[in-house]
């Protein structure tokens, strides 16, 4: 799908690149969802574009993610999309200025969930866009929103799993393998934020930006830092949740532990008397005795339960 945002506040889908008769100066925005490897030659020569970033998204060089020629800008970078309720994936975005254009390449799920976001918190159709520069830096704006509202899900995430921890005394392996998730999508986040902060500092020194801009672009710069805050919260309060849960599991282990202990003793007592009868020696004198038998139980019985109220006295169980 391609949507096309003319000059004059018109907006345009197409299905095909063929259908679409180009005309820069009438056009100052041009978004592609769901792009395809194969499509890049056919879009570079359809509007002129340098397609050689689309490459370089492994590096980790941030000049790979940040190209500046006299006629083009080329970011490209990551953001984490949930892929399921706790799962992450991470999906590419890419945005190129030429001829006071803004092309926009990204997933249609990720398109998506930027549209959602920008109804959420913006009233769009009441926003005075007129030129591409305007909307370029709406564009950084909704995508440092969307980072402190992934960044909100998983710290709401964290605290109901805190509120889970306070109120359970058993928990299980699947409960440890959820707060590995939560820390590697943290981790995603953290990355991916890292990277664009980057940018932005790089677009920053641009000379292609005037005051407004600068002062635009430092302001989002400094919600990010915010933002990564959070993130290193996130994490203090995911490595006290693994501690909090680990004690928990080790008072339990040491509960069974002394339950053991405490059967252990209280059987080892009564084992005791019944070897030393079961002994087969000639001269015994307690085998001679009336009461003998009924004796020996009764010993059995008290060397059991006399353990157990002398444990019971001391609070092990």
């Amino acid at each position: 799908m391609i949507e096309i945002y003319y000059k004059n506040n018109e907006v345009k889908k197409y299905k095909s690149i063929d259908e679409i008769e180009y005309l820069p100066n009438q056009i100052f925005s041009i978004r592609f969802m769901g792009f395809i490897n194969t499509d890049l030659d056919l879009i570079a020569k359809k509007f002129d574009l340098d397609l050689t970033s689309f490459s370089k998204k492994e590096d980790i060089e941030i000049s790979s993610h940040y190209i500046e020629s006299y006629s083009q800008l080329s970011l490209n970078f990551t953001i984490p999309s949930f892929s399921s309720d706790n799962d992450f994936e991470e999906k590419d975005i890419y945005i190129l200025i030429k001829n006071d254009i803004v092309f926009t390449f990204l997933s249609p799920d990720l398109e998506e969930n930027l549209n959602q976001l920008t109804q959420i918190i913006y009233n769009f159709k009441n926003t005075n866009i007129e030129t591409y520069h305007q909307l370029f830096l709406f564009q950084i704006g909704v995508i440092s929103d969307y980072y402190a509202d992934i960044v909100e899900l998983i710290s709401k995430k964290i605290k109901d799993l805190f509120q889970k921890t306070l109120k359970s005394k058993q928990f299980s392996e699947s409960d440890l393998d959820y707060i590995t998730e939560l820390k590697f999508n943290n981790l995603l986040i953290r990355e991916s934020l890292s990277e664009f902060q980057r940018i932005l500092l790089l677009l920053k020194k641009s000379d292609n930006y005037n005051d407004n801009s600068f002062n635009k672009i430092n302001e989002e710069i400094d919600d990010l830092t915010v933002i990564a805050d959070y993130l290193q919260y996130n994490f203090n309060r995911l490595d006290d949740l693994s501690g909090n849960i680990n004690s928990k599991i080790e008072l339990e282990q040491n509960n069974i532990f002394k339950i053991l202990t405490i059967i252990t003793v209280c059987i080892s007592l009564p084992t005791l008397i019944v070897g030393i009868y079961g002994m087969n020696f000639k001269y015994m004198p307690e085998l001679n005795w009336v009461l003998g038998y009924p004796a020996i139980i009764l010993f059995v019985i008290l060397s059991f339960i006399l353990p157990l109220i002398y444990f019971k006295r001391k609070k092990w169980f």
